[in-house]
Order: C-alpha cells, then structure tokens, then sequence
C-alpha cells in the first residue's frame, strides 16, 4: 500500500467511529461492518502490488520526493497491472468509513448493554484493575476501574467491564495497576452531559464506594515492574528535590500532575507549555534515541534491535499510564522500528496514518478522547511544516530555526481542536515555547539521573539534583513571567466553526509552506484593503469604551461580570464556577490587565473562575469578605492569590474604594456573620458602582439578615441598575427590592437550576417595583451600557 493511502484511511476511520450514530440510523452496525470489508476487499483487487511512479503526496508537494537513486531504482521494479487511483482512493475511503461506523456502534452497543448497566441499581461488591490514579475533586476522589469480577444478593459473576469508581473524604492509598476491592451502590449517572462523557470513555455506570481495598499488585508482571519503577523515582524526586521542583519533573518526565503545584500548573496552561506536563513522542523519543545508541555501541543484531527498542517503548508506556499520546507516540515508533527490521522503512504520514488505523480499530473510544486529538493534530502539524518552515528560517542557527518551525507547526496542528473545546490560545505560547526548548531536555535528563543516582548514591543524586535546578527554576520563572504578559490571545466561540475554518487554515498554510503556494493578486489586494478596518475594529473592542459598560457573563449557576469605565478602569465582580470560562471570556473582549476583582464571598460559583484569571491577567488588588471558611474552592483562591503576590483587602460596609474614575462605595458586611441562615452568602461584599450620575448595586448573595442591616443603617442602595441578590433565591425582603428601585434587575442564573432559581415570587416582587428582569439564561451574556438615553441591555442571544 503506498504512503499515501495510511492518512486517508485513517482520516476515514476517523470520520466512521464520529458519525457512527448517524450512518446506525440508515444502516445496522453489522452491515456497516459488512459493506466496509467488501469495499476494502474492491480496494485490494484495484491496487497493484508495486505502485510505479511519484507518491500522490510528493506529487502536490506535500511530502518530500524521494532521492533520484531510488526513484530510479523503484522504477525498474515496477510491476503489476494498472491500477485505477481514484478507484483505488474512493474504495479505501468508502471501506474504512463504513467498517468504523460500524465497529463503533458495535462498541457502544456493548457498553450500553453490558452486564454493570443491567445490574444498576444495585449494591454491588466489585473486583478490577485501577486504570487511573485517583484523583482528588471538590467533594471526594475518583478513578476508573476495570471489573473483572461483580458481586451482588444476587450472585456473583466474571466479566471485562469498566467502572467509574468514586468516594468521599482523602484519596485511598491505591494506584494505578493495583487490584482492588470496592463495595458501593452502582448508578446509572443522573446527568446526562456526564453519561455521554462516560460512554465516550467506554463506560456505562458509576459507582459510589462505601468502602475500598487494596488486594495487591497488577497480576502482569510488566505494570508491576513499572508501578515499582515509578514509586521509586517519585521517592527519589521527593527526597533529592523541593516539593515543587519534585512535581514540576513529575509531570515532566512521567506525565505525572497530581503532586504538580497549583499555581504552576495554572502558569503552565496560561503559557500554553501545559503539554510539556504531558508526556508526548518527544519523551518516547528521548528514552528510546539512548537505548538504541547502547545497542549500536554493543553491535547489536537488526532483532536484537527491534526488541530492545519495542520492550522500551512498550515499558515507558506502560510506566506513563498509556495516555492516548503516549500511546500515539509508542505505536507510531513500534511501526518504525518494525519497517527497519523488515528493510522496508516509511514515511513519517504512513508510520503516523499506520499508528492512528491500529489504535482506532483497537479501541474506537479514542476518537472523542482530546487528548488523543491534540497529539495527532500536532504530529501532522509536524509532519507537514516543520521542516519547510525551519528551511524558511535559514537566517537563524539551525537548531533554533528547527526548535521554532516544530513549534510553530505544532501549535497550527493543534489550534483548530484548541479552539474547537477551550475556545482560547495565549499570544504568548509561541514566544513561550521557543524560550522553554533549550532548558526542557536538560531538565529531564539531569533529573531523571539525580533521582536514579539517588537511589544508589544519595549524595551523587544530590549533586546532580542541584546542576538539574537551573533549567528547573528558569522553566518555573519563564512560565511565571510569560502567564501574566499584557499580550492578546486568540479566542472563538467553540464548537465545530472554529475546527473546520482551522482545517481549512492548516491545509492553505500546508501548501504555502511546503510549495510556495501565493494567493491570488485580488485576495491579496483585498486583504490589502479590509486591514486597516480590522485592526481598527480591533483597537475599537479593546480599548475603553464611550461610556459605563458592565457585562455580565453568563456562567450558569454562579456570578461574574466585568466593569469596564470611560477612563480604562477595569473591575471584575466574582468568577463563576467555572475554572476556565470567565477568563476565556475576558480575553475574548480584549483585556490585557485587570485594575481589582471582588470575591463577594466564599462560594464555588462565584470564585472557582478566579484563580485561571490571576494566572493569566496582571491583577492590581483582590477584595474578599476575609472570613473563614473550609472549602477547597477558597483555599485554592487563596492559594492563588499568595502565588502572584497581589494585595487584598477586606472592605467593610461605609468603606470606600476608588479604582480609576470609578467609585465602590462598601454597604456590607459590617463583620463576619455567625449562626444566619446561610453564614458565607451574608457575608458577601455588597457595593454601590457610581460613575458620575451612574448607579449599579452589586448585591452578591446577601441574605435576608444582610439586606435588613442595610436597610436599618440607612445605606443608600438606590441605584439604576440591580445585580439580584442570590440569583433571585427566595432569600430577600420585597422591602429591599422596593428600596433599590431599580430600572433593570439583572439575575445570573443556570438552567436547568438544582436550586430552583430564580423563584417566581422573587421576581414578581421585583416586577412590581417596575424593574425590567434580565436573565443570563435566557439572554446569555448580557452587556448594560449607560449613555446620555439612559440605560440599555444588549443580550448575546438577540
């Protein structure tokens, strides 16, 4: 099969397992799986058994020609009958489509109809292999298990299933590979959005363990060798190196987060160097390139060769988990490996199309892994422009013109899917990237050898350890410097635009690199023309605007709005209780700084979103309640704030702050409430926004108790614009909505809403103060601008 033929087969394989629900309603999956072999076995008979003349590929230029020698030697061998291409082509398309489409709908099948989703619910006493490490949440840990053995009043029973195994309290002192024992009631999952992201994993129920236990080891030798290899360079990490320098290698060297530093990790992502925590091809490559040297240094034979370098890379895979680039990676280097062997090495599309086949069709779950996606996006990045891009470079070192190509193919590889699911790509990744490079081998291979030095000789470890420092803390620095710069990103709306206008872009960008493709004069002559009215358009958005504008984000079941004045001052009020997506949306308007951010208090769905934004905007001070409160989310806030270094405050009510030309005169709390209804909720920081004649309260989630202090103190509450208290909870005085007056009332609010917000009777006592009421719910993001007209509502929806 030529070279060629790998990519679109497994583009069409691809594109089978993703539309498998679709084609399932036209054709049952076993005919699917029928029609896709007769197809394949049509291919066969068109294709020749030696192809003469240029790859298709290398004809468009998409690939490198081969040397003269050996096109001429490939010429004298060729034989065979005259094959039809696009015969040929639309066979091997049509085959693989329909045989994943229906393999696919195979697999789901099986999973939806499995013996744990028959059983649930039910309690059930399981037996398996952990897949995952547990992994800490906001409420309990979780991790997969693989069940071989299930239990009930029913009877016991053998089986090959998986199990999304979750507890409450501290993570069990369990691993991955380990065989455990689990009792619990088995569930089907009650959120739907949450069953779909089960059965993309090849999962149909959850189960809440009551309790957990350690049985033993993995039964294979092999992940037992690799779980014991793994725990003891995490010992030695630990012992020879700070808690952070320790984690940061971690993740460097084994893919390994869960002992990362949360602020790390957040400058890590803000960077877009997050995929260095990640382990790829590039760590295949750097254990696999000193294994083979020693083997060419002791004259290994070809077979010697090949299975030395496959027990390497199966074992690596195995110590880093199997994550789906690691698998990527693997697979692609065990096909190398193999042509060498057989004398019949490949190009790099067919080794990576060749990689993608094998391991769809072993487990078509990794079709809607993103992480999967990422690293085959990034290897054709690689695989097309690299090079070319590098040889546009010449003016630069080589190996600085080779590091920023691979990265710059990498990153427009990646972008379309980046955009497609986080909807955001820091400005700074590529600057980012280029100045990692140099210091990222260094520090893996340095302390990869203090750790394994460490556990023979400690104080050799311990010297090694210090030379491993340097590349160590510059990574940290650059990450840290780089998150915070006052550069724009490139954001989208998410969804299937962006991932199809990125394919478009990447393929354009692949033809141009590699054939010197120029547009046509008129496309260049209007680009030409229409850019001076974008970079205008663009420096309109981010600048400050005419007038006092606020926008209220809509982050389903919390808060966040971002004010924005006519002097540039920029106030963020709470971060929703999404870690990404206010962020995300503040660099989608154009920010570059934030002047102060209100924490109005201690709940997830107001500040869970803050600690991504101080990782990635420069921030001047923080102001929260400043009262106690044991929740994660807050201590990660705190957390967050200590590691950037920004100033907080604790307003009181008759405070008054003055950011810029705004002003945020401070109505509560007067202290710290004890034994209200709901302590954290009175507790929140409630403030009247004036700009000039304008007037917008801020009521957080002020209770009842709150809201009756400030009306007994006589605070001015008046105002044009009203932030609802408690996303129009029933926890308000009608008196309260009566005294604010308002001409808008603003209520941030999710549906489907577990609370029951906002309630009927609240809103209708808004209503009755003669209040317009604005959902975010309903309208989306809403935007409120104040102008010489009055106050108007612009909704994302309309």
């Amino acid at each position: 099969m030529s070279a060629w033929l790998l990519p679109f087969a497994a583009a069409a394989l691809w594109a089978g397992l993703l539309t498998r629900s679709a084609v399932a309603g036209f054709v049952p999956p076993w005919v699917a799986v029928l029609l896709g072999f007769a197809a394949l076995a049509c291919g066969w008979l068109f294709a020749p058994r030696i192809l003469a003349g240029p790859d298709t590929l290398e004809s468009a230029g998409l690939v490198p020609l081969q040397p003269v020698a050996m096109a001429a030697v490939s010429a004298a061998r060729s034989v065979g009958r005259r094959a039809s291409p696009v015969a040929l082509a639309v066979s091997l398309v049509a085959g693989m489509f329909m045989l994943g489409s229906g393999w696919g709908e195979f697999r789901h099948d099986g999973v939806r109809a499995g013996m744990l989703a028959r059983m649930a619910p039910a309690h059930v006493e399981v037996v398996g292999s952990l897949r995952t490490d547990p992994k800490a949440g906001q409420f309990g840990w979780s991790t997969l298990l693989g069940v071989s053995r299930v239990s009930s009043s029913a009877g016991a029973t053998s089986l090959r299933e998986s199990v999304w195994l979750q507890g409450d309290g501290s993570l069990p002192k369990i691993q991955r590979g380990d065989v455990v024992e689990a009792a619990g009631m088995l569930l089907e999952p009650s959120d739907p959005g949450f069953a779909s992201y089960l059965e993309s994993r090849g999962v149909a129920v959850e189960m809440s363990a009551d309790e957990v236990r350690r049985v033993g080891p993995s039964r294979n030798p092999l992940v037992r060798f690799a779980g014991a290899a793994r725990l003891a360079l995490g010992r030695s990490f630990q012992r020879i190196f700070d808690p952070k320098e320790s984690g940061l290698l971690m993740g460097l060297a084994l893919g390994d987060t869960s002992n990362l530093d949360e602020g790390m990790a957040r400058d890590f992502k803000a960077t877009g160097l997050g995929h260095l925590l990640a382990v790829s091809g590039e760590n295949v490559a750097m254990v696999l390139a000193p294994v083979m040297g020693l083997a060419m240094m002791l004259r290994l034979g070809p077979a010697a060769k090949f299975g030395l370098g496959l027990g390497t890379v199966a074992f690596f895979v195995v110590l880093t988990g199997g994550e789906p680039s690691v698998l990527r990676a693997g697979v692609m280097a065990g096909i190398a490996l193999t042509g060498v062997l057989l004398g019949r090495p490949r190009s790099s599309w067919a080794v990576m199309g060749g990689a993608v086949v094998i391991l769809l069709l072993l487990d078509p779950f990794l079709v809607s892994s993103v992480g999967f996606q990422l690293s085959v996006a990034a290897t054709v990045g690689m695989v097309a422009m690299a090079g070319p891009l590098a040889a546009r470079m010449s003016f630069l070192p080589k190996p600085v013109a080779m590091a920023l190509g691979t990265s710059m193919a990498a990153q427009i590889g990646v972008a379309p899917v980046l955009l497609s699911y986080f909807r955001w790509i820091p400005g700074v990744t590529l600057i980012a990237n280029l100045a990692a490079f140099p210091a990222v081998g260094p520090a893996l291979v340095l302390g990869l050898a203090a750790a394994a030095a460490g556990l023979v000789f400690a104080p050799l470890g311990w010297a090694l350890a210090q030379a491993a420092l340097v590349p160590l803390r510059y990574l940290e620095i650059l990450a840290d410097r780089m998150a915070t710069a006052p550069v724009g990103s490139i954001t989208s709306g998410g969804g299937l635009r962006p991932l199809v206008g990125g394919v478009v872009v990447l393929l354009v960008t692949a033809l141009w690199v590699r054939r010197g493709w120029r547009p046509p004069r008129v496309v260049l002559v209007a680009v030409l023309a229409l850019m001076p009215l974008l970079v205008w358009s663009t420096a309109l958005r981010a600048g400050p605007p005419s007038a006092l504008t606020i926008h209220f984000f809509d982050v389903e079941q919390g808060d966040g709005a971002l004010i924005t004045s006519p002097g540039g001052a920029q106030v963020l009020v709470d971060g929703g209780p999404d870690p990404e997506l206010i962020a995300t949306d503040l660099a989608a308007l154009g920010v570059k700084r934030i002047d102060a951010i209100v924490a109005t208090h201690q709940h997830a769905d107001h500040i869970v979103g803050l600690p991504q934004v101080l990782a990635r905007f420069p921030v001047g001070v923080v102001l929260e309640p400043g009262c106690t409160d044991p929740s994660p989310s807050y201590a990660d806030l705190l957390g967050a704030i200590a590691d950037e270094g920004i100033a907080v405050r604790n307003p009181r009510a008759g405070d008054v702050i003055q950011v810029g030309d705004l002003t945020l005169n401070v109505l509560a709390p007067t202290g710290c409430y004890l034994n209200s209804h709901s302590d954290p909720n009175n507790d929140s920081i409630v403030f009247r926004l004036e700009y000039l004649e304008d007037t917008v309260l801020f009521a957080a989630d002020a209770e009842v108790e709150s809201q009756q202090a400030m009306l007994d103190a006589g605070a001015p509450v008046a105002s044009e614009v009203l932030k609802v208290p408690h996303h129009g909870g029933d926890t308000s005085w009608p008196e309260f909505f009566g005294a604010v007056h308002a001409q808008i009332a603003v209520v941030s609010v999710g549906q489907p809403n577990d609370y029951g917000h906002p309630v009927l009777g609240v809103l209708a006592a808004i209503a009755a103060t003669g209040a317009q009421i604005v959902r975010t719910d309903e309208g989306g993001d809403l935007t409120v601008t104040f102008s010489n007209e009055g106050v108007a509502v612009e909704s994302a929806t309309a």
